[in-house]
C-alpha cells in the first residue's frame, strides 16, 4: 500500500464540501471496480447508499453506506485507508479503540478525543471521525439492532476496512526496538511557535529469533502543541539480507507540557525483497516518548503477514 504515506490534509475539507452533494446525487455505478469487501462478520451488513470519485479529491473514492450490526455480533479488528465519519441512527454502539485516537461527538454535542485502548458507548446521534492510523472495532452488546451510516474517503480501490491485528490473519511479526534520531530537519512556526514541521530519521537494533533486525524509520510529522499526523516509511533488515518494507500513517498525543508523547499508527506492506519478496500485510506500531521532540522513542511493531517465506 505505498499510497498510505500520502498525506491526508484535504480530507477534512472534502469531506466538509462533498458530503452535502453526496447525499444528494451519489448513486452506486454500474461498471465500476468495487473496492475489495471487508472480512464477513456474523450478523453484519452493509448497503452501500452512494459512491463517487471527487474530483477535488484525486485517488480518492468517496463512499456513503448504512451497516447493521445484529445484536451480539462484532466486526473484526480494522483501520480505514483514509478517514470515515460514521453516526449511530439507532441502538447503542460498544465502540472499542485498540490503538490510535478516535474524535467523538455525542448527541448532545458533547465532544471527546478518546485514545485507545479504550471501549465506549455511542447512543443515537452519537458520530466517531477515524483516520488511517486508528484501529478500532464496533460491537453490539444489547439485544437490538444497532444501524450506523457512514461517509469514507479512501484511497482508491481500497477496501471499506482493512483488518489487522485480531482481525488478520497470517504469520505474525513482533519487534521491539528503541529507536535513536540519526538525522532531522524541523522547522518551527506559528505565532506562537506551537507548530512544528519536517523529518525524523531514527534508527534502531531489534532481534527476532535471536538474530539481530535492523530497523530504519523516515517519517514527516506536522504538530502543533506536540501532537499531530506522521507519516513515512519503515524498513527492517534482516540477518539474512532479506527486507521487508512498510508505510506509516498514525497520529501523536503529547502531554501538556509537549515533553512526553504516545504514538499509534497503522503499517501496510510496501514491498519485500528474500524471503518477504511476495509478502503481504498489514498492522501497527506503537511507542513512547519521555523526553523532547526527536529523542529516542521506545517503539513495538507487530505485523500479520501472507507470503513470507
Amino acid at each position: 500500500m505505498p499510497g498510505r504515506s500520502k498525506r491526508l490534509v484535504v480530507v477534512g475539507a472534502v469531506l466538509a464540501a462533498v458530503l452535502v452533494a453526496a447525499l444528494g446525487v451519489l448513486a452506486v455505478r454500474s461498471g465500476d471496480e468495487e473496492p475489495a469487501a471487508p472480512a464477513a462478520a456474523a450478523g453484519v451488513t452493509r448497503v452501500r447508499l452512494g459512491q463517487a470519485d471527487p474530483a477535488n479529491a484525486p485517488g480518492q473514492s468517496l463512499y456513503l453506506e448504512q451497516v447493521t450490526i445484529a445484536p451480539g455480533a462484532r466486526l473484526a479488528e480494522h483501520f480505514h485507508q483514509g478517514t470515515q465519519v460514521a453516526r449511530v441512527v439507532s441502538g447503542v454502539l460498544t465502540y472499542n479503540i485498540v490503538s490510535g485516537t478516535a474524535a467523538v461527538t455525542y448527541a448532545d454535542g458533547r465532544t471527546e478525543e478518546a485514545t485507545g485502548p479504550a471501549a465506549i458507548r455511542l447512543g443515537p446521534g452519537a458520530t466517531v471521525t477515524e483516520t488511517a492510523g486508528l484501529v478500532h472495532f464496533g460491537a453490539n452488546d444489547t439485544g437490538r439492532p444497532v444501524v450506523i451510516e457512514l461517509a469514507a474517503l479512501l484511497e482508491r480501490g481500497a477496501p471499506m476496512a482493512t483488518t489487522t491485528g485480531t482481525g488478520a490473519t497470517g504469520t505474525e511479526l513482533h519487534l521491539t526496538a528503541n529507536l535513536e534520531s540519526q538525522a532531522r530537519t524541523l522547522f518551527t512556526a506559528g505565532a506562537d511557535g506551537s507548530v512544528v514541521y519536517g523529518w525524523n530519521r531514527l534508527g534502531a537494533t531489534s532481534s527476532l529469533d535471536g538474530w539481530p533486525v535492523k530497523v530504519d524509520m523516515l517519517g514527516d510529522v506536522a504538530y502543533t502543541a506536540g501532537s499531530g499526523p506522521f507519516s513515512g516509511f519503515i524498513t527492517f533488515s534482516f540477518a539474512d539480507g532479506s527486507t521487508l518494507g512498510v508505510a506509516m500513517e498514525g497520529t501523536t498525543r503529547a502531554s501538556a507540557d509537549t515533553a512526553n508523547a504516545s504514538f499509534a499508527a497503522t503499517l501496510g506492506v510496501v514491498a519485500g525483497t528474500g524471503r518477504y519478496a511476495t509478502a503481504t500485510g498489514t498492522g501497527t506500531f506503537v511507542g513512547t516518548r519521555t523526553a523532547a521532540l526527536g529523542s529516542a522513542v521506545a517503539a513495538t511493531f507487530d505485523l500479520k503477514l501472507d507470503g513470507a517465506k
